[in-house]
């Protein structure tokens, strides 16, 4: 039977189609919660493995579609322009895989890299502006396992940006943003994706010349740590009025010390202050090492029963305990894998019981003290049926 002509087809209803598609995602999402944590983590894995595969066969397809110059053909003036459009990704994202896609044009093994998971899109993305036939081996061999910072880090080492002074400006109120204002495009996408070797096409990238660009807000608008040369960094971030009045108070106060008033002197000095005052770290080496000697000595004199000992010396734990769980944990979350290897997070680093006090566990000994996280604090707890506050 032939089908009616497509203007005499009965419309969709949106109502039915939004339905449907909440209507799949709670059936996803049911079916993850009624999985075992081992077919959860197993199933999770295996998705993670096939998104590779699937990333590095886009990626082939997206370098051949833009040889071929097919973005031409369907009406766009650029294959970012395609990849926004007709794909539907954002501007970072088209940009990240539009680089590496070209990148996998002139270096076959990328593909095989990303399939693997040995190297990201988004450190290709860092990379492909220094990359070339001499140092790509050894590039894609030092990106194993890097942060983006590590990479920006050692992409400003081979080719350093030069010093800019300092500068403070007020942010135009919401609602006033003018383009130039808004526009703001991350140093290691300051550069459009450049074209194969040779093959003469449009450049196309997160450029506010394009006209197809839209303004858009990026985390590393507001708040950013870039390398610029091997032991330099360029820091910004959007504050208060208030910090800038503190910030003027102290080029007051430190003038004498530093005559240019320089923002690099003064932070310096201020944190170096703070740390002074707040960081353990630092007081651990202000201490003589006899204080943790003299307190492990005394904790030891007593024979009383362990759990008179702990009523006695109570939850809280003495300086000198401290002192030598940062030691011998260097500050650093203790927590050990399944593997066998360390967190070593030094982010909210809490003092935990080994031996938990509410179970009779010492605080007067680093024996029974350690350095966790916050997470693996409250996971600690949780395995010891106890709240993450009763640890």
């Amino acid at each position: 039977m032939d089908e009616p002509p497509l203007d005499k087809r009965p419309a969709k209803d949106p109502t039915m189609e939004s339905n449907a598609s909440e209507a799949r995602e709670t059936d996803l999402l049911e079916n993850c919660r009624h999985l075992k944590d081992d077919e959860l983590e197993s199933a999770l894995k295996f998705l993670v493995e096939r998104e590779k595969r699937n990333l590095a066969k886009l990626l082939a397809h997206l370098a051949e579609y833009d040889r071929r110059r097919l973005c031409a053909r369907r009406g766009h003036p650029t294959l970012f322009s395609y990849c926004l459009k007709a794909l539907g990704y954002d501007e970072g994202g088209a940009f990240r895989r539009i680089r590496a896609a070209r990148a996998a044009r002139r270096w076959p093994e990328v593909l095989d890299l990303i399939e693997r998971g040995e190297l990201k899109l988004s450190a290709l993305s860092v990379l492909e502006p220094i990359l070339d036939d001499a140092n790509r081996k050894e590039l894609f061999l030092l990106a194993r396992g890097k942060s983006r910072r590590g990479l920006e880090a050692l992409v400003a080492e081979r080719m350093p940006r030069p010093a800019q002074g300092d500068y403070s400006r007020r942010l135009p109120v919401p609602g006033g943003w003018s383009v130039a204002a808004t526009v703001s495009v991350h140093p290691a996408e300051a550069a459009a994706p450049s074209a194969g070797p040779g093959d003469g096409s449009a450049v196309c990238g997160p450029n506010p010349e394009n006209a197809d660009f839209m303004p858009m807000s990026r985390p590393w608008e507001w708040q950013a740590v870039i390398p610029v040369a091997m032991d330099r960094v360029r820091i910004g971030f959007d504050a208060g009025i208030v910090v800038m009045s503190l910030i003027d108070r102290a080029r007051q106060v430190l003038r004498h010390k530093y005559p240019e008033g320089r923002l690099e002197d003064v932070m310096k000095d201020a944190l170096e202050m703070l740390l002074d005052r707040k960081d353990p770290q630092r007081r651990l080496l202000l201490k003589p090492a006899s204080v943790v000697g003299d307190g492990a000595a005394r904790a030891e004199e007593t024979q009383e029963p362990r759990f008179l000992r702990a009523m006695k010396a109570g939850r809280y734990i003495p300086a000198w305990v401290k002192r030598a769980v940062w030691e011998r944990d260097a500050g650093r979350c203790a927590w050990r894998f399944a593997d066998g290897t360390q967190c070593g997070s030094k982010d909210w680093i809490e003092y935990d019981h080994v031996r938990p006090f509410a179970k009779g566990g010492r605080s007067d000994t680093p024996r029974n003290v350690r350095l966790l996280c916050r997470a693996h604090n409250r996971a600690a707890a949780e395995a010891a049926g106890l709240s993450a506050t009763a640890s």
